[in-house]
């Protein structure tokens, strides 16, 4: 076993056991943070263990330079290794969600939101606005897919999984989360992910753009129209917050970008930690506002499991398929993939927290998961080996033709 391998266990082991003590201390169903200080210490000791083992096995598998600083070297890790962190603050918010449903964190998630928002806009410089003009067919085309596709599907699901297996109330809760998140603007997951798939970035980031943009106009009038007739939506009230806590820090953001990029290019090292931590903070305070309701409906957690991996699946795939009949090169199908399959996974859950039953938190909560494992495992992972395979192809045709 290498030390890496080691250090990679001990990394997970450690944070398991971070998460179970305190948990099961309070029979799975959460605590207050002063109730148990001991186990408090005792779970943020061994997140602590965690994490620094975590680190020791990130750096052997990076070639960083022996004068790298060391600062650098946890920046990347800590924007590397986003999934865990996300995670760790979802457990965090659960186990303690008497405390930090209460807290900062919990009452003002939306104004936390908006630093991971200011991160995006800050970082979308001019030329990203030029790439939008240059491929306006193109982007426009990756926009109404994902507003055609993720909406219709998001219906669909809600209706076969929720509403046929479940008590009307439940269904419809349920399915206001779904629809929430299907109709919720993508993230800066969505571009990482194109970047490792070998798709085409600049499409990517354009469309993120756009669709991030356009969102605090389409997600309000969508969720009236899909679930209007179950629930009372107030439609303004969600444009003009997600006016304030989407479009306002991006385009405010990416204005002062635009003016400063020495400054930006100075600071571009801190600014995804700084998402990423700002991201973990927002879902530790909405999960925390929805654990008594999830604690209350267990039973739902398989029937929410198997309508996210079906909506994952359902949007990945289409959003590869369908533009290859629109005349899209492989590059730009891997971008548009993802532009329609992975979304925000803040947006969802504060607007469920903020304007719905608390049940309508469970499915964007999941979602946010189960997109990047299916994501990673199954389309990253494919198109990775295409990649391989066309440059193989590539390079034994050049051989030929030399020869």
């Amino acid at each position: 076993m290498t030390t890496r391998t080691t250090l990679k266990i001990g990394s997970q082991l450690a944070l398991i056991l971070g998460a179970l003590a305190p948990l099961a201390t309070s029979g799975f169903t959460g605590m207050p943070l002063t109730e148990h200080p001991t186990m408090l210490l005792l779970n943020v000791a061994l997140w602590i263990i965690g994490l620094v083992l975590g680190y020791r096995a990130f750096v052997l598998t990076q070639d960083f330079p022996a004068d790298h600083p060391v600062w650098l070297r946890v920046c990347r890790f800590v924007t590397t290794g986003s999934a865990t962190l996300l995670m760790l603050g979802m457990t965090f918010g659960f186990t303690y969600h008497q405390s930090i449903g209460t807290s900062f964190f919990g009452t003002n998630f939306t104004t936390v939101l908006m630093i991971t928002l200011v991160v995006m806009g800050v970082q979308i410089a001019p030329s990203d606005w030029k790439a939008v003009a240059k491929d306006a067919r193109v982007v426009s085309l990756v926009v109404l897919i994902r507003w055609l596709i993720m909406p219709l599907t998001g219906y669909c699901v809600s209706f076969v999984v929720f509403h046929l297996f479940l008590e009307p109330g439940i269904a419809n809760s349920l399915a206001i989360g779904m629809m929430l998140l299907c109709t919720s603007p993508p993230g800066a997951a969505s571009n990482s992910l194109t970047l490792l798939s070998k798709g085409d970035l600049a499409l990517s980031v354009s469309a993120t753009t756009i669709n991030v943009l356009v969102a605090p106009f389409l997600q309000p009038l969508l969720i009236r129209f899909f679930v209007g007739g179950t629930a009372s939506v107030d439609t303004m009230g969600m444009f003009l917050d997600l006016a304030g806590f989407v479009l306002a820090p991006v385009v405010l953001a990416s204005i002062f970008g635009a003016l400063f990029p020495g400054f930006v290019l100075r600071i571009k090292p801190v600014l995804g930690p700084l998402a990423v931590v700002s991201l973990a903070c927002v879902l530790m305070g909405t999960i925390s506002k929805g654990a008594e309701t999830i604690l209350g409906n267990l039973n739902v957690l398989p029937y929410v499991l198997v309508a996210c991996v079906i909506q994952g699946l359902a949007g990945l795939t289409l959003g590869y398929v369908v533009p290859k009949y629109l005349g899209f090169t492989r590059e730009q199908r891997i971008a548009s993939s993802f532009e329609v399959g992975v979304e925000n996974a803040a947006i969802a859950p504060a607007l469920a927290a903020t304007y719905f039953n608390p049940l309508a938190i469970v499915p964007a909560i999941v979602y946010g998961k189960t997109q990047n494992i299916l994501a990673v495992t199954i389309f990253v992972r494919k198109f990775q080996k295409q990649h391989d395979e066309l440059e193989q192809d590539r390079a034994a045709a050049a051989e030929n033709r030399n020869s």
